[in-house]
Protein backbone atom coordinates (compact mmCIF):
# COMPACT_ATOMS: atom_id res chain seq x y z
CA UNK A 1 0.00 0.00 0.00
CA UNK A 2 1.03 3.82 -0.94
CA UNK A 3 3.00 5.68 1.68
CA UNK A 4 -0.27 7.80 1.92
CA UNK A 5 -3.44 6.01 1.87
CA UNK A 6 -6.32 7.11 -0.09
CA UNK A 7 -9.65 7.51 1.15
CA UNK A 8 -13.69 7.90 -0.29
CA UNK A 9 -15.43 10.01 1.60
CA UNK A 10 -19.48 9.09 1.35
CA UNK A 11 -21.42 12.08 2.31
CA UNK A 12 -21.30 15.46 1.53
CA UNK A 13 -22.75 17.47 4.56
CA UNK A 14 -20.20 16.31 7.00
CA UNK A 15 -18.29 14.60 4.99
CA UNK A 16 -17.19 18.30 3.54
CA UNK A 17 -17.18 20.21 6.37
CA UNK A 18 -15.18 18.57 8.62
CA UNK A 19 -14.08 15.27 7.43
CA UNK A 20 -12.31 16.25 4.22
CA UNK A 21 -10.23 18.87 5.51
CA UNK A 22 -9.54 16.54 8.46
CA UNK A 23 -8.17 13.33 7.01
CA UNK A 24 -6.21 16.09 4.56
CA UNK A 25 -4.41 17.22 7.43
CA UNK A 26 -3.61 14.05 8.89
CA UNK A 27 -1.79 12.88 5.79
CA UNK A 28 -4.65 10.92 3.95
CA UNK A 29 -4.95 11.60 -0.21
CA UNK A 30 -8.68 12.85 -0.34
CA UNK A 31 -9.26 11.03 -3.48
CA UNK A 32 -13.46 10.57 -4.23
CA UNK A 33 -16.66 12.02 -3.14
CA UNK A 34 -19.65 10.13 -2.97
CA UNK A 35 -23.19 11.55 -2.57
CA UNK A 36 -26.71 10.87 -3.82
CA UNK A 37 -27.16 14.39 -5.94
CA UNK A 38 -24.41 13.77 -8.31
CA UNK A 39 -24.83 17.73 -9.26
CA UNK A 40 -24.10 19.31 -5.80
CA UNK A 41 -21.58 16.31 -5.22
CA UNK A 42 -19.76 17.50 -8.14
CA UNK A 43 -20.06 20.91 -7.08
CA UNK A 44 -18.34 20.18 -3.30
CA UNK A 45 -15.79 17.89 -5.06
CA UNK A 46 -14.78 20.95 -7.25
CA UNK A 47 -14.59 23.36 -4.17
CA UNK A 48 -12.67 20.92 -1.95
CA UNK A 49 -10.19 19.67 -4.97
CA UNK A 50 -11.44 16.19 -4.80
CA UNK A 51 -10.73 14.42 -8.25
CA UNK A 52 -13.49 12.44 -8.49
CA UNK A 53 -17.02 13.09 -7.49
CA UNK A 54 -19.42 10.08 -8.00
CA UNK A 55 -22.85 8.38 -6.60
CA UNK A 56 -22.24 5.26 -5.85
CA UNK A 57 -19.68 3.42 -3.37
CA UNK A 58 -18.89 0.76 -5.68
CA UNK A 59 -17.45 3.45 -8.11
CA UNK A 60 -15.52 4.58 -4.96
CA UNK A 61 -14.61 1.27 -4.53
CA UNK A 62 -13.48 0.43 -7.98
CA UNK A 63 -11.01 3.57 -7.45
CA UNK A 64 -8.14 2.23 -6.20
CA UNK A 65 -9.10 3.60 -2.73
CA UNK A 66 -8.06 2.01 0.76
CA UNK A 67 -10.27 3.48 3.02
CA UNK A 68 -13.72 4.60 3.45
CA UNK A 69 -15.06 7.71 5.62
CA UNK A 70 -18.85 6.66 6.32
CA UNK A 71 -20.88 10.10 6.63
CA UNK A 72 -24.36 9.51 6.25
CA UNK A 73 -27.55 8.91 7.78
CA UNK A 74 -27.57 6.52 10.44
CA UNK A 75 -29.69 4.17 8.20
CA UNK A 76 -27.49 3.63 5.47
CA UNK A 77 -24.51 2.87 7.95
CA UNK A 78 -25.02 -1.07 7.89
CA UNK A 79 -24.73 -2.03 4.27
CA UNK A 80 -22.70 0.97 3.46
CA UNK A 81 -19.64 -0.55 5.59
CA UNK A 82 -20.58 -4.04 4.88
CA UNK A 83 -19.84 -3.46 0.97
CA UNK A 84 -16.50 -1.40 1.70
CA UNK A 85 -15.59 -4.20 4.17
CA UNK A 86 -16.18 -6.52 1.48
CA UNK A 87 -14.22 -4.79 -0.63
CA UNK A 88 -11.34 -5.13 1.51
CA UNK A 89 -11.32 -1.54 2.61
CA UNK A 90 -10.57 0.40 5.99
CA UNK A 91 -13.33 2.15 7.22
CA UNK A 92 -14.08 5.06 9.61
CA UNK A 93 -18.07 5.23 10.57
CA UNK A 94 -20.08 7.84 11.35
CA UNK A 95 -22.04 7.50 15.06
CA UNK A 96 -24.40 6.12 15.73
CA UNK A 97 -23.22 2.98 14.55
CA UNK A 98 -26.16 1.22 13.33
CA UNK A 99 -29.34 0.73 13.73
CA UNK A 100 -30.06 -2.08 16.13
CA UNK A 101 -27.51 -4.07 18.02
CA UNK A 102 -28.10 -6.98 15.63
CA UNK A 103 -26.56 -4.95 12.37
CA UNK A 104 -23.81 -3.67 14.90
CA UNK A 105 -22.88 -7.11 15.41
CA UNK A 106 -22.66 -7.74 11.93
CA UNK A 107 -20.49 -5.04 11.22
CA UNK A 108 -18.28 -5.45 13.64
CA UNK A 109 -17.75 -9.53 13.19
CA UNK A 110 -16.98 -8.75 9.44
CA UNK A 111 -14.42 -5.61 10.02
CA UNK A 112 -12.86 -8.23 12.30
CA UNK A 113 -13.21 -11.03 9.56
CA UNK A 114 -11.49 -9.50 7.27
CA UNK A 115 -8.65 -8.36 9.03
CA UNK A 116 -9.75 -4.56 8.26
CA UNK A 117 -8.85 -1.01 10.18
CA UNK A 118 -11.91 -0.46 11.94
CA UNK A 119 -13.40 2.99 13.70
CA UNK A 120 -16.14 4.89 14.73
CA UNK A 121 -16.45 8.43 14.96
CA UNK A 122 -16.10 9.53 18.62
CA UNK A 123 -13.88 12.82 18.16
CA UNK A 124 -14.76 13.82 21.97
CA UNK A 125 -12.64 11.14 23.17
CA UNK A 126 -9.45 13.28 21.42
CA UNK A 127 -10.83 16.62 23.29
CA UNK A 128 -8.14 17.05 26.33
CA UNK A 129 -9.84 17.88 29.02
CA UNK A 130 -11.97 13.86 28.49
CA UNK A 131 -9.02 12.13 27.89
CA UNK A 132 -7.58 13.75 31.17
CA UNK A 133 -10.92 12.93 32.91
CA UNK A 134 -10.30 9.49 31.88
CA UNK A 135 -6.81 9.19 33.31
CA UNK A 136 -7.34 10.83 36.57
CA UNK A 137 -10.49 7.89 37.28
CA UNK A 138 -9.07 5.29 35.82
CA UNK A 139 -5.41 6.24 37.98
CA UNK A 140 -7.35 6.20 41.08
CA UNK A 141 -6.65 9.75 41.77
CA UNK A 142 -10.61 11.02 43.14
CA UNK A 143 -10.60 7.34 44.98
CA UNK A 144 -13.56 4.90 43.70
CA UNK A 145 -16.12 5.82 41.87
CA UNK A 146 -18.93 6.28 43.36
CA UNK A 147 -21.42 8.36 41.30
CA UNK A 148 -21.68 9.64 38.02
CA UNK A 149 -23.91 12.43 36.34
CA UNK A 150 -23.95 13.26 32.67
CA UNK A 151 -25.97 15.89 31.33
CA UNK A 152 -25.81 17.90 27.90
CA UNK A 153 -28.52 20.18 26.28
CA UNK A 154 -28.45 22.03 23.17
CA UNK A 155 -31.07 24.35 21.48
CA UNK A 156 -31.47 22.59 17.87
CA UNK A 157 -34.87 21.52 18.77
CA UNK A 158 -36.05 24.77 21.14
CA UNK A 159 -37.78 26.78 18.18
CA UNK A 160 -41.72 25.79 16.91
CA UNK A 161 -40.53 24.86 13.82
CA UNK A 162 -37.28 23.13 13.87
CA UNK A 163 -35.34 22.94 10.86
CA UNK A 164 -33.53 19.18 10.57
CA UNK A 165 -32.91 16.64 7.88
CA UNK A 166 -36.47 14.62 7.46
CA UNK A 167 -34.29 11.24 8.66
CA UNK A 168 -33.69 12.83 12.53
CA UNK A 169 -37.23 13.46 12.81
CA UNK A 170 -37.62 9.70 12.21
CA UNK A 171 -37.27 6.97 15.33
CA UNK A 172 -37.57 4.31 12.45
CA UNK A 173 -34.18 6.11 10.20
CA UNK A 174 -32.34 6.69 13.65
CA UNK A 175 -33.07 10.17 14.30
CA UNK A 176 -33.71 12.02 17.82
CA UNK A 177 -31.17 13.15 20.60
CA UNK A 178 -30.58 10.04 22.51
CA UNK A 179 -28.80 8.31 19.40
CA UNK A 180 -27.59 11.32 17.64
CA UNK A 181 -25.90 13.40 20.62
CA UNK A 182 -25.78 10.55 23.26
CA UNK A 183 -23.98 7.69 21.18
CA UNK A 184 -21.32 10.09 22.31
CA UNK A 185 -22.07 10.53 25.87
CA UNK A 186 -22.52 6.80 26.31
CA UNK A 187 -19.06 5.95 24.59
CA UNK A 188 -17.26 8.90 26.56
CA UNK A 189 -18.39 7.26 29.88
CA UNK A 190 -17.38 4.27 28.98
CA UNK A 191 -14.10 5.49 27.91
CA UNK A 192 -13.69 7.38 31.11
CA UNK A 193 -15.52 5.71 33.79
CA UNK A 194 -16.32 1.68 33.04
CA UNK A 195 -18.50 -0.55 30.86
CA UNK A 196 -22.54 -0.24 31.52
CA UNK A 197 -24.01 -3.03 32.89
CA UNK A 198 -27.76 -2.25 33.48
CA UNK A 199 -30.22 1.06 32.42
CA UNK A 200 -33.59 2.03 33.08
CA UNK A 201 -34.89 5.28 31.88
CA UNK A 202 -37.12 7.24 29.17
CA UNK A 203 -37.24 9.12 26.04
CA UNK A 204 -39.69 12.10 25.49
CA UNK A 205 -41.06 11.71 21.78
CA UNK A 206 -40.99 15.80 19.94
CA UNK A 207 -44.96 14.93 18.78
CA UNK A 208 -45.72 18.40 18.84
CA UNK A 209 -41.79 19.23 16.60
CA UNK A 210 -43.50 16.50 14.00
CA UNK A 211 -40.87 14.25 15.21
CA UNK A 212 -41.22 10.44 16.12
CA UNK A 213 -37.82 10.59 17.12
CA UNK A 214 -37.06 12.05 20.76
CA UNK A 215 -36.09 14.97 21.54
CA UNK A 216 -34.84 14.06 25.15
CA UNK A 217 -33.70 11.03 26.99
CA UNK A 218 -33.06 10.34 30.91
CA UNK A 219 -31.75 7.15 32.49
CA UNK A 220 -30.06 5.67 35.38
CA UNK A 221 -27.81 3.26 34.95
CA UNK A 222 -25.28 1.12 37.17
CA UNK A 223 -22.07 0.74 35.56
CA UNK A 224 -19.22 -2.78 36.57
CA UNK A 225 -17.27 -0.69 38.92
CA UNK A 226 -20.15 -0.64 41.44
CA UNK A 227 -20.83 3.25 40.40
CA UNK A 228 -24.10 4.24 40.19
CA UNK A 229 -25.43 7.15 37.69
CA UNK A 230 -27.73 9.53 35.22
CA UNK A 231 -27.69 10.67 32.21
CA UNK A 232 -30.14 13.06 30.57
CA UNK A 233 -30.37 15.78 27.80
CA UNK A 234 -32.40 17.80 25.78
CA UNK A 235 -32.09 19.42 22.22
CA UNK A 236 -35.06 21.76 23.19
CA UNK A 237 -33.10 23.73 26.01
CA UNK A 238 -32.93 27.32 25.00
CA UNK A 239 -28.91 27.35 26.25
CA UNK A 240 -26.64 25.14 25.88
CA UNK A 241 -25.65 23.17 29.05
CA UNK A 242 -22.95 20.88 29.36
CA UNK A 243 -21.60 18.75 32.55
CA UNK A 244 -19.79 15.42 33.26
CA UNK A 245 -19.45 14.70 36.93
CA UNK A 246 -17.56 11.42 39.01
CA UNK A 247 -18.08 11.60 42.65
CA UNK A 248 -15.23 9.37 43.74
CA UNK A 249 -15.09 8.33 47.40
CA UNK A 250 -11.78 10.79 47.65
CA UNK A 251 -12.63 13.70 45.90
CA UNK A 252 -14.86 15.07 43.12
CA UNK A 253 -14.06 15.74 39.15
CA UNK A 254 -16.13 17.48 36.59
CA UNK A 255 -15.85 18.62 33.33
CA UNK A 256 -17.66 21.62 31.63
CA UNK A 257 -17.30 24.04 29.57
CA UNK A 258 -14.26 25.72 31.21
CA UNK A 259 -12.22 22.04 31.69
CA UNK A 260 -11.41 19.74 33.72
CA UNK A 261 -12.03 20.72 37.97
CA UNK A 262 -10.99 18.23 41.16
CA UNK A 263 -12.56 18.69 44.29
CA UNK A 264 -11.76 17.44 47.68
CA UNK A 265 -11.02 17.79 51.21
CA UNK A 266 -7.96 20.89 50.28
CA UNK A 267 -10.31 22.83 47.97
CA UNK A 268 -10.63 22.74 44.23
CA UNK A 269 -8.26 22.89 41.25
CA UNK A 270 -7.64 22.85 37.90
CA UNK A 271 -5.44 20.42 36.34
CA UNK A 272 -3.71 21.01 33.12
CA UNK A 273 -3.04 18.01 30.23
CA UNK A 274 0.12 16.71 30.51
CA UNK A 275 2.49 17.25 27.62
CA UNK A 276 2.70 13.26 27.11
CA UNK A 277 -1.35 13.42 27.04
CA UNK A 278 -1.55 16.10 24.38
CA UNK A 279 0.95 14.35 22.00
CA UNK A 280 -0.86 10.97 22.33
CA UNK A 281 -3.96 13.32 21.62
CA UNK A 282 -1.94 14.40 17.77
CA UNK A 283 -2.17 10.59 16.99
CA UNK A 284 0.72 10.84 14.55
CA UNK A 285 -0.32 14.13 12.97
CA UNK A 286 0.74 17.45 13.31
CA UNK A 287 -0.03 20.28 15.80
CA UNK A 288 -2.82 21.78 13.80
CA UNK A 289 -5.16 25.09 14.16
CA UNK A 290 -8.38 25.42 12.32
CA UNK A 291 -8.50 26.00 9.17
CA UNK A 292 -9.03 29.42 7.31
CA UNK A 293 -10.56 28.33 3.89
CA UNK A 294 -13.98 29.13 3.10
CA UNK A 295 -16.65 26.51 2.80
CA UNK A 296 -19.28 26.07 0.12
CA UNK A 297 -22.86 27.67 1.30
CA UNK A 298 -24.79 24.08 2.31
CA UNK A 299 -27.39 25.73 3.97
CA UNK A 300 -28.81 28.20 6.99
CA UNK A 301 -30.45 25.82 9.34
CA UNK A 302 -29.15 25.33 13.01
CA UNK A 303 -28.79 21.68 11.65
CA UNK A 304 -26.01 22.13 9.10
CA UNK A 305 -23.84 25.66 10.94
CA UNK A 306 -23.68 23.09 13.89
CA UNK A 307 -22.36 20.57 11.85
CA UNK A 308 -19.84 23.42 10.24
CA UNK A 309 -17.93 24.46 12.62
CA UNK A 310 -14.49 24.08 13.13
CA UNK A 311 -15.18 23.54 16.87
CA UNK A 312 -13.21 20.17 17.28
CA UNK A 313 -11.28 20.41 14.09
CA UNK A 314 -7.76 20.15 15.79
CA UNK A 315 -9.31 16.82 17.64
CA UNK A 316 -11.10 15.37 14.62
CA UNK A 317 -7.73 15.56 12.69
CA UNK A 318 -5.80 13.46 15.69
CA UNK A 319 -8.27 10.96 14.95
CA UNK A 320 -7.89 10.59 11.44
CA UNK A 321 -4.28 10.33 12.28
CA UNK A 322 -5.03 7.35 14.49
CA UNK A 323 -6.71 6.04 11.57
CA UNK A 324 -3.95 6.75 9.15
CA UNK A 325 -1.65 5.12 11.63
CA UNK A 326 -3.86 2.39 12.19
CA UNK A 327 -3.81 1.41 8.32
CA UNK A 328 -0.12 1.97 7.80
CA UNK A 329 0.97 0.08 11.24
CA UNK A 330 -1.73 -2.74 12.62
CA UNK A 331 0.21 -2.85 16.01
CA UNK A 332 -0.33 1.06 16.33
CA UNK A 333 -2.49 1.73 19.45
CA UNK A 334 -3.96 4.50 21.08
CA UNK A 335 -6.61 4.61 23.99
CA UNK A 336 -8.63 7.11 22.08
CA UNK A 337 -9.52 4.95 19.06
CA UNK A 338 -13.03 3.79 19.64
CA UNK A 339 -13.05 0.62 16.92
CA UNK A 340 -16.35 -1.36 16.02
CA UNK A 341 -16.81 -3.02 19.29
CA UNK A 342 -17.37 0.44 20.88
CA UNK A 343 -19.75 1.35 18.36
CA UNK A 344 -21.43 -2.09 19.08
CA UNK A 345 -21.64 -0.73 23.15
CA UNK A 346 -23.02 2.26 22.63
CA UNK A 347 -25.60 0.96 20.38
CA UNK A 348 -26.66 -1.94 23.19
CA UNK A 349 -26.70 1.09 25.57
CA UNK A 350 -29.14 3.10 23.37
CA UNK A 351 -31.38 -0.03 22.60
CA UNK A 352 -31.82 -0.80 26.45
CA UNK A 353 -33.04 2.89 27.16
CA UNK A 354 -35.47 2.23 24.65
CA UNK A 355 -36.61 -1.05 25.94
CA UNK A 356 -36.62 0.25 29.21
CA UNK A 357 -39.38 2.67 28.37
CA UNK A 358 -41.12 0.21 26.43
CA UNK A 359 -41.09 -2.43 28.82
CA UNK A 360 -40.91 -0.27 32.22
CA UNK A 361 -38.05 -2.10 33.90
CA UNK A 362 -34.68 -2.04 34.47
CA UNK A 363 -32.65 -3.89 31.30
CA UNK A 364 -29.55 -5.62 32.17
CA UNK A 365 -26.78 -5.41 30.33
CA UNK A 366 -24.05 -7.73 31.38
Amino acid sequence: MAKTPRVAVVGTNIGCTLHVRALRAAGFEVKALVGRNLEQTAARARHFGIPLSLNSLQAALDSDVDAVVIATPPATHHALTMQAIAAGKHVLCEKPFALDTGHAREMRDAAVAANIVHMVEHEFRWFAHNALLRRVVRGGQIGSPVHVTAMFDHTLCAPPVIDVPSWWKSNREGGGWLRNYNAHGIDLLRYMVGEFTAVCGTVHPGADRGMTSDDSYAFAFVMDNGAQGAMTGSCRAFDVFSSTRVVGSEATANVGWTGLSITDANGSRQPTPPADLIEQLRGTGPAVTAPTEKLPHIGDSQYIQTHSTDYGFAEQVGLCSAFAAKIRDRDYKNPAIADFDDGVKHVEVIEAVERSKAERRWIDLA
